[in-house]
């Protein structure tokens, strides 16, 4: 973690509220955490914004009295709308399965085509184009109104139907895991795993993206209430 309490206590050592109240420390012991909301500062300061034809490049949207990363896919078929994580104020990949990063996201399925593929979350390679087969990466695909997971190593992919058994949510908590064994895949319950991936793991580096295609002529609606990413700590 990278957190910790100031008081330290030994296995069984009694310890007080206060002092498990009291402020924490910073520790890189083991791994780095970031986290981002998407109130300030502007979305480009941080992310390298996206879109092809009547795709709108994604901004902060205050919707239903809450702020969030607002994509729209706009109203033309196969449009997209897409934002990347930059590295150093400009677009590249900030992990790769090396570093076993742990992404977390809260996500708004707002509105979409109930066909094709519409929405693609989590941990991608940069240098690739939204929505192509195969893209080195580790993320959530939404098509045909089911969700996947998918893993893609440039050659091939896997993608494996992980929808809640009640359905598609509207609102989700997902988190991917990825190390050089496995990709693993929560939506809403983190203890239990929707899927475990083993095949087609990606071998380039990645970065956080986000991607909203439009499907016939339904804009596509993605909203990102939060995103925490996790990773290894450098040890060489």
């Amino acid at each position: 973690m990278t957190k910790k309490h100031k008081v330290k206590k030994a296995p069984l050592d009694k310890g007080l509220s206060a002092e498990w109240n009291d402020n924490h420390i910073d520790d890189f012991e083991n791994e780095i955490d970031i986290e981002f909301s998407f109130i300030t500062p502007a979305l480009d300061m941080l992310w390298d914004l996206g879109h092809n034809g009547t795709g709108v490049n994604p901004t902060i949207n205050f919707t239903d009295h809450h702020t969030f990363a607002f994509l729209d896919g706009g109203p033309a078929n196969d449009d997209t709308s897409f934002m990347s994580y930059e590295r150093g104020g400009a677009p590249g990949n900030i992990t790769s399965i090396q570093d076993n990063p742990v992404m977390t996201s809260a996500v708004w399925f707002n509105q979409y085509d109930t066909t094709g593929k519409v929405f693609e979350f989590g941990l991608i390679d940069n240098a690739e184009t939204p929505f192509v087969a195969n893209n080195h990466g580790a993320y959530f695909r939404l098509k045909d109104n089911l969700l996947y997971a998918v893993t893609g190593n440039g050659i091939a992919e896997t993608e494996e139907d992980i929808t809640p058994f009640i359905g598609m949510p509207e609102f989700a908590h997902c988190r991917i895991e990825l190390s050089s064994t496995n990709a693993i895949f929560y939506v809403d319950d983190m203890e239990t795993a929707s899927a475990t991936i083993t095949a087609t793991l990606p071998t380039n580096d990645l970065t956080i993206r986000y991607s909203a295609r439009t499907n016939a002529t339904t804009n596509s609606y993605l909203y990102v209430d939060a995103v925490g990413l996790t990773t290894r700590r450098y040890i060489g």
